[in-house]
């Protein structure tokens, strides 16, 4: 079983207008964050987590600091390759002051029209590896993954193609999605 779990809501300022120069710094901001402790919010998750072999989590704050609140009784090994999708850094002819939401809109969009350090076919790329790597984890046991909804969503896509199902795909703050192997993978 493999169970994708995304991170808490992080501890940073959401929505307002926003410079060029400031969604930069917003964005450091961001990745920087540690989460909400609402236990409430998380309770569904940190039963799920009860049952985990090994906990997989990403590198970024929010959801290390995720994994700590959840407190697995298991090992957990931080991975890099378990990052959010990133955004690219706004163009320098992005002039104005936007609403945060327009800004992400608009990086999420050149985002996957290839502009980034990591466009979108690379962490794709990345996302495909991560499944492999998961798929690999789960053959001893249920593997639970802390991580974050847009990287969740391309790697849930690519273990689907290997024949694992899920029985719900939201990826909400603390959601847990539950896959599981309906035929043999590759």
């Amino acid at each position: 079983m493999i169970i994708l779990i995304r991170h808490g809501k992080p501890v940073c300022k959401r929505g307002g207008w926003m410079t060029r120069e400031q969604l930069i710094n917003w964005l450091k901001a961001y990745d920087g964050a540690i989460v909400y402790d609402e236990p409430l919010s998380y309770a569904e998750a940190k039963e799920k987590i009860k049952c985990a072999s090994v906990v997989l989590v990403s590198s970024l704050a929010r959801a290390r600091h995720s994994a700590s609140l959840l407190q697995p009784l298991s090992p957990i090994e931080e991975h890099k390759w378990l990052n959010e999708a990133p955004l690219p850094q706004p163009p320098k002819w992005m002039k104005g002051v936007y609403p945060l939401w327009m800004w992400l809109i608009l990086l999420r969009l050149l985002w996957f029209c290839g502009y980034g350090e990591e466009p979108y076919t690379k962490t794709k790329q990345r996302a495909m590896k991560a499944a492999q790597q998961l798929v690999h984890y789960a053959r001893t046991g249920t593997v639970v993954v802390i991580g974050h909804g847009w990287f969740h969503l391309l790697v849930s896509r690519q273990l689907r193609r290997y024949g694992w199902l899920a029985k719900k795909k939201k990826w909400a703050y603390w959601e847990a999605v539950t896959l599981s192997l309906t035929r043999r993978t590759p």
